[in-house]
């Protein structure tokens, strides 16, 4: 039925009766306390089942990035970039000054 008409559950809407009751006088709500989710915090914190949550995928790509940066190769294009704007900047200065 369009917009669920037809579908009444009493069980959900009894949950959600619930829910909405938990959180009276409450100046404001999050949605994962609302649908009992856990919170940002707590899963960056938090061990997970393949390894340590967030901040542990956090520190994984701080390490893989310093190692890509460390590479001789890397920091010549790095280098090679800084040379090529500075040419571009000299070349546009010559121009305006014309």
């Amino acid at each position: 039925m369009y917009f669920g008409r037809g579908t009444y559950d009493a069980t959900a809407q009894a949950e959600a009766q619930t829910r909405l009751r938990d959180f009276q006088g409450a100046t404001a709500i999050s949605s994962n306390a609302y649908f009992g989710r856990e919170e940002e915090e707590e899963i960056l914190h938090a061990g997970g089942e393949g390894g340590e949550g967030l901040a542990g995928l956090e520190n994984a790509a701080r390490d893989a990035l310093a190692r890509v940066l460390a590479n001789p190769d890397v920091q010549g294009v790095g280098e090679s970039i800084r040379n090529g704007a500075l040419k571009l900047s000299d070349y546009l200065a010559s121009i305006s000054e014309r």
